[in-house]
């Protein structure tokens, strides 16, 4: 395998490993470039990131039709934490 194939390859799997993050917008200019430019230059990386898009996007509304909890979620928690605080003060005497 001579050098030329082994830094592509390198490269691509750079690329590839990125793909999640591009997709998010949380790469450096620098990384959001040398990503376009293999997008522009290989369709099964192209096709790759559609699918790292889809999921994105497919993630975002599951979390989103969540909801929010309830806000005697949050007080039952913030019980339970100023509980274990006074736990463990009492604990440590």
């Amino acid at each position: 395998m001579n050098t030329m194939f082994k830094n592509r390859a390198a490269e691509r799997e750079e690329v590839e490993a990125l793909l999640p993050w591009h997709a998010a917008g949380t790469l450096s200019r620098r990384e959001a470039d040398m990503v376009e430019r293999a997008l522009a230059a290989d369709a099964g990386l192209a096709a790759q990131y559609e699918t790292v898009r889809e999921d994105l996007a497919e993630t975002i509304a599951a979390n989103e039709s969540l909801g929010a909890p309830s806000a005697r979620a949050m007080q039952k928690l913030m019980a339970d934490i100023a509980a274990d605080v006074s736990t463990a003060r009492r604990t440590r005497r």
